[in-house]
């Protein structure tokens, strides 16, 4: 999907770039506009570009992807870590035995750090797939 936007900031690593407000027809699958609200842009965060300033018009490129996959990367993996982790943890013998705690705080002392292992597996998923947003300037545009 390609959406038109903005610059709004650059700091020389990373620059901030507000896309307009989407038009239904680009973006069926997404969503993220009912969200976001009627006519309100959507701001992402992209590596920077040379030669591009707050203000200049760019064409950002954002590859297609299923709803569901970030859903389960941001719900489900992180419940199904600490759900399994305190089922786990409450019923092996050898991790009670080791903790010397009770059998719930074992499930929780396993659970909690599956959990956020999950949300760290998320956060490098994202970080790969922002990776393949493209962005470009605008043909004709007066930036250099």
């Amino acid at each position: 999907m390609e959406e038109q936007g903005v610059v709004e900031k650059t700091d020389g690593r990373q620059m901030t770039i507000r896309l307009q407000a989407a038009r239904p027809e680009m973006c069926r699958r997404c969503r993220a506009c009912e969200i976001l609200g009627e006519g309100q842009g959507m701001v992402l965060t992209v590596p920077a570009i040379v030669g591009l300033k707050p203000g200049d018009p760019v064409v950002v490129e954002i590859p297609e992807a299923s709803p569901w996959t970030g859903m389960l990367l941001v719900f489900a993996l992180p419940i199904a870590g600490l759900v399994g982790g305190l089922a786990l943890g409450s019923r092996w013998a050898w991790w009670v035995n080791l903790l010397g705690l009770e059998p719930d705080l074992c499930g929780v002392v396993l659970g909690v750090p599956l959990a956020a292992l999950a949300i760290l597996f998320a956060r490098l998923v994202d970080r790969r797939y922002r990776r393949r947003i493209r962005v470009s300037r605008v043909e004709g545009s007066d930036s250099v």
